[in-house]
């Protein structure tokens, strides 16, 4: 049986006129961004902070 290939979450940043940056890893203005595969602790307290939200 085949599987459905997972789509991964894509994040952009909650306010345009900030940043965050870490490793290969960026978020600029109104940039669209799938997670990587392995976030990193800092990126997933970003992302439950609010400062980076889900696209839906």
């Amino acid at each position: 049986m085949a599987t459905k290939k997972e789509e991964k979450k894509k994040v952009r940043l909650k306010d345009p006129s900030t940043q965050y940056g870490e490793g290969s890893f960026s978020l600029v203005g109104n940039q669209e961004k799938e997670l990587p595969d392995n976030p990193s602790p800092e990126l997933l307290a970003r992302i439950r902070s609010g400062f980076i939200v889900e696209v839906k």
